[in-house]
Protein backbone atom coordinates (compact mmCIF):
# COMPACT_ATOMS: atom_id res chain seq x y z
CA UNK A 1 0.00 0.00 0.00
CA UNK A 2 1.53 3.56 -0.44
CA UNK A 3 -0.26 6.81 1.14
CA UNK A 4 -0.95 9.82 -0.57
CA UNK A 5 1.78 11.59 1.12
CA UNK A 6 4.26 9.20 -0.33
CA UNK A 7 2.43 9.50 -3.78
CA UNK A 8 2.54 13.42 -3.96
CA UNK A 9 6.41 12.89 -2.74
CA UNK A 10 7.34 10.74 -5.53
CA UNK A 11 5.21 12.64 -8.54
CA UNK A 12 6.12 16.30 -7.51
CA UNK A 13 9.86 14.85 -6.82
CA UNK A 14 10.23 13.69 -10.93
CA UNK A 15 8.15 17.15 -12.04
CA UNK A 16 11.08 18.93 -10.18
CA UNK A 17 13.88 16.61 -11.48
CA UNK A 18 11.97 17.06 -15.31
CA UNK A 19 11.90 20.97 -14.84
CA UNK A 20 15.37 20.77 -13.78
CA UNK A 21 16.89 19.27 -16.47
CA UNK A 22 14.41 20.00 -19.54
CA UNK A 23 16.92 22.71 -22.04
CA UNK A 24 13.62 24.58 -22.27
CA UNK A 25 12.96 25.75 -18.58
CA UNK A 26 16.78 26.34 -18.12
CA UNK A 27 16.38 29.18 -20.82
CA UNK A 28 13.01 29.86 -20.20
CA UNK A 29 13.65 33.15 -17.78
CA UNK A 30 13.00 36.79 -17.71
CA UNK A 31 15.04 38.49 -19.69
CA UNK A 32 15.92 36.40 -21.88
CA UNK A 33 12.61 35.59 -23.90
CA UNK A 34 11.51 38.23 -26.43
CA UNK A 35 8.03 39.01 -27.08
CA UNK A 36 8.44 37.29 -30.64
CA UNK A 37 9.48 33.90 -29.30
CA UNK A 38 6.67 34.30 -26.22
CA UNK A 39 4.06 35.15 -28.93
CA UNK A 40 5.19 31.87 -31.16
CA UNK A 41 5.30 29.83 -27.70
CA UNK A 42 1.47 31.37 -27.09
CA UNK A 43 0.30 30.53 -30.85
CA UNK A 44 1.68 27.03 -30.14
CA UNK A 45 0.36 26.53 -26.55
CA UNK A 46 -3.11 27.35 -28.02
CA UNK A 47 -3.56 23.56 -29.36
CA UNK A 48 -2.76 22.21 -26.26
CA UNK A 49 -5.25 23.95 -24.38
CA UNK A 50 -8.37 23.34 -26.55
CA UNK A 51 -6.65 20.05 -27.00
CA UNK A 52 -7.46 19.33 -23.02
CA UNK A 53 -11.15 18.67 -22.38
CA UNK A 54 -10.32 15.47 -25.00
CA UNK A 55 -7.57 13.90 -23.58
CA UNK A 56 -9.86 13.96 -20.07
CA UNK A 57 -13.18 12.72 -21.91
CA UNK A 58 -10.61 9.48 -23.36
CA UNK A 59 -9.45 9.25 -19.74
CA UNK A 60 -13.41 9.42 -18.38
CA UNK A 61 -13.75 6.50 -21.25
CA UNK A 62 -11.41 4.02 -19.89
CA UNK A 63 -11.59 4.73 -16.18
CA UNK A 64 -12.41 1.31 -15.06
CA UNK A 65 -14.45 2.51 -11.48
CA UNK A 66 -16.94 5.30 -10.59
CA UNK A 67 -14.53 6.81 -8.43
CA UNK A 68 -11.65 7.58 -11.12
CA UNK A 69 -14.72 8.86 -13.33
CA UNK A 70 -15.96 11.33 -10.63
CA UNK A 71 -12.51 12.46 -10.28
CA UNK A 72 -11.84 13.13 -13.91
CA UNK A 73 -15.43 14.69 -14.54
CA UNK A 74 -15.29 17.03 -12.22
CA UNK A 75 -11.85 18.17 -13.72
CA UNK A 76 -13.88 18.45 -17.29
CA UNK A 77 -16.47 20.15 -15.69
CA UNK A 78 -13.92 23.00 -14.61
CA UNK A 79 -12.35 22.86 -18.41
CA UNK A 80 -15.72 23.37 -19.79
CA UNK A 81 -16.59 26.44 -17.78
CA UNK A 82 -18.59 24.48 -15.50
CA UNK A 83 -21.28 24.65 -18.11
CA UNK A 84 -20.70 28.21 -19.31
CA UNK A 85 -18.91 28.29 -23.22
CA UNK A 86 -17.84 32.01 -22.11
CA UNK A 87 -15.43 30.42 -19.49
CA UNK A 88 -14.22 27.69 -21.07
CA UNK A 89 -10.31 27.56 -20.15
CA UNK A 90 -9.80 27.62 -23.87
CA UNK A 91 -12.42 31.08 -23.82
CA UNK A 92 -10.70 32.50 -21.03
CA UNK A 93 -7.09 31.38 -23.04
CA UNK A 94 -8.17 33.20 -26.02
CA UNK A 95 -9.52 36.17 -23.83
CA UNK A 96 -5.54 36.34 -22.85
CA UNK A 97 -4.90 36.11 -26.68
CA UNK A 98 -6.90 38.57 -27.54
CA UNK A 99 -5.94 41.44 -25.08
CA UNK A 100 -2.53 40.55 -25.65
CA UNK A 101 -3.02 41.76 -29.07
CA UNK A 102 -2.02 38.41 -30.39
CA UNK A 103 -3.92 36.48 -33.65
CA UNK A 104 -4.06 32.49 -32.71
CA UNK A 105 -2.33 30.24 -35.19
CA UNK A 106 -4.16 29.79 -38.45
CA UNK A 107 -3.25 26.16 -38.17
CA UNK A 108 -1.87 23.42 -35.32
CA UNK A 109 1.98 23.73 -35.24
CA UNK A 110 3.30 19.91 -35.70
CA UNK A 111 5.14 19.55 -32.36
CA UNK A 112 1.79 20.60 -30.80
CA UNK A 113 -0.25 18.40 -33.14
CA UNK A 114 2.59 15.41 -32.50
CA UNK A 115 1.89 15.71 -28.61
CA UNK A 116 -2.07 15.92 -28.58
CA UNK A 117 -2.09 12.63 -30.76
CA UNK A 118 0.64 10.74 -28.53
CA UNK A 119 -0.86 11.69 -25.41
CA UNK A 120 -4.29 10.63 -27.04
CA UNK A 121 -2.77 7.52 -28.23
CA UNK A 122 -1.98 6.39 -25.47
CA UNK A 123 -5.06 6.79 -23.11
CA UNK A 124 -7.15 5.29 -25.41
CA UNK A 125 -4.22 2.10 -26.03
CA UNK A 126 -2.18 1.62 -22.94
CA UNK A 127 -3.46 -2.27 -21.55
CA UNK A 128 -3.48 -0.94 -17.93
CA UNK A 129 -5.92 1.44 -16.57
CA UNK A 130 -3.17 2.67 -13.79
CA UNK A 131 -0.80 3.78 -16.80
CA UNK A 132 -3.95 5.69 -18.21
CA UNK A 133 -4.60 7.65 -15.36
CA UNK A 134 -0.32 7.33 -14.97
CA UNK A 135 -0.52 9.21 -18.15
CA UNK A 136 -2.84 11.82 -17.29
CA UNK A 137 -1.47 12.94 -14.17
CA UNK A 138 1.42 13.52 -15.18
CA UNK A 139 -0.24 16.44 -17.21
CA UNK A 140 -1.72 17.49 -13.28
CA UNK A 141 1.64 17.41 -11.77
CA UNK A 142 3.14 19.69 -14.46
CA UNK A 143 0.56 22.34 -14.74
CA UNK A 144 1.70 24.45 -11.38
CA UNK A 145 5.79 24.69 -11.56
CA UNK A 146 5.31 24.85 -15.24
CA UNK A 147 2.74 27.64 -15.24
CA UNK A 148 4.77 29.45 -12.98
CA UNK A 149 7.85 29.08 -14.56
CA UNK A 150 5.73 30.16 -17.95
CA UNK A 151 3.85 33.13 -16.66
CA UNK A 152 6.88 34.33 -14.70
CA UNK A 153 7.98 35.56 -18.62
CA UNK A 154 4.29 36.19 -20.13
CA UNK A 155 3.23 38.71 -17.33
CA UNK A 156 5.86 41.65 -18.13
CA UNK A 157 5.78 41.23 -22.04
CA UNK A 158 1.85 41.25 -21.96
CA UNK A 159 0.54 43.53 -19.19
CA UNK A 160 -2.24 44.46 -20.69
CA UNK A 161 -3.52 41.45 -21.27
CA UNK A 162 -6.27 39.49 -19.02
CA UNK A 163 -4.14 37.19 -16.68
CA UNK A 164 -7.28 35.00 -15.73
CA UNK A 165 -5.91 32.04 -17.43
CA UNK A 166 -2.93 31.40 -15.84
CA UNK A 167 -3.86 33.13 -12.86
CA UNK A 168 -6.94 30.47 -12.18
CA UNK A 169 -5.03 27.73 -13.28
CA UNK A 170 -2.40 28.32 -10.70
CA UNK A 171 -5.28 28.45 -8.00
CA UNK A 172 -6.93 25.46 -9.26
CA UNK A 173 -3.58 22.77 -9.61
CA UNK A 174 -2.99 22.37 -6.41
CA UNK A 175 -6.59 21.04 -5.96
CA UNK A 176 -5.98 18.76 -8.79
CA UNK A 177 -2.95 17.12 -7.72
CA UNK A 178 -4.37 16.76 -4.32
CA UNK A 179 -7.47 14.77 -5.88
CA UNK A 180 -5.63 12.77 -7.84
CA UNK A 181 -3.00 11.60 -5.39
CA UNK A 182 -6.22 11.02 -3.13
CA UNK A 183 -7.45 8.89 -6.18
CA UNK A 184 -4.65 7.02 -6.62
CA UNK A 185 -4.15 5.90 -2.88
CA UNK A 186 -7.46 4.67 -2.71
CA UNK A 187 -7.12 2.85 -6.00
CA UNK A 188 -3.48 1.19 -5.13
CA UNK A 189 -5.59 -0.01 -1.57
CA UNK A 190 -7.48 -2.57 -4.02
CA UNK A 191 -5.10 -3.05 -6.77
CA UNK A 192 -1.58 -2.63 -6.07
CA UNK A 193 -0.25 -1.54 -9.52
CA UNK A 194 2.19 1.68 -8.17
CA UNK A 195 4.79 0.56 -10.93
CA UNK A 196 2.24 0.77 -13.78
CA UNK A 197 1.05 4.28 -12.48
CA UNK A 198 4.78 5.65 -12.32
CA UNK A 199 5.03 3.57 -15.86
CA UNK A 200 2.47 5.88 -17.11
CA UNK A 201 3.04 8.95 -15.14
CA UNK A 202 6.73 8.80 -16.97
CA UNK A 203 5.34 7.58 -20.07
CA UNK A 204 3.65 11.01 -20.23
CA UNK A 205 6.48 13.34 -18.81
CA UNK A 206 7.92 12.04 -22.19
CA UNK A 207 5.40 13.49 -24.26
CA UNK A 208 5.99 16.65 -22.93
CA UNK A 209 9.19 16.52 -22.83
CA UNK A 210 9.25 15.94 -26.19
CA UNK A 211 7.15 19.01 -26.85
CA UNK A 212 9.13 21.11 -24.60
CA UNK A 213 12.22 20.28 -26.70
CA UNK A 214 10.61 21.17 -30.01
CA UNK A 215 9.15 24.33 -28.80
CA UNK A 216 12.99 25.41 -27.33
CA UNK A 217 14.46 24.83 -30.59
CA UNK A 218 11.17 26.50 -32.99
CA UNK A 219 11.48 29.74 -30.38
CA UNK A 220 15.53 29.38 -30.81
CA UNK A 221 16.02 29.67 -26.95
CA UNK A 222 19.70 29.15 -26.06
CA UNK A 223 20.69 26.43 -23.64
CA UNK A 224 22.18 28.79 -21.38
CA UNK A 225 20.82 30.41 -18.50
CA UNK A 226 21.91 33.98 -17.90
CA UNK A 227 24.00 34.06 -15.01
CA UNK A 228 23.36 34.80 -12.00
CA UNK A 229 19.83 32.87 -12.20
Amino acid sequence: MVSEDAITATLQGSIEDFIRHAPFFKAWVPGAVGRAQAERFLASFDALVRSFPALIAAGIARAPDESTRVVLAVNLFQECGEGDPRRTHWAIYRRFLETAGIAPADREIPYAAQWRQTLMDYVLKAQNPGAVLGALASGEFLAQPALSRLYAVLKPLFPQADQEYFTHHLALETEHMREIASLLARQLKEKPDWDLVQRGFKDGLLAWGDYFNALGLDLKLSLQTPEGV
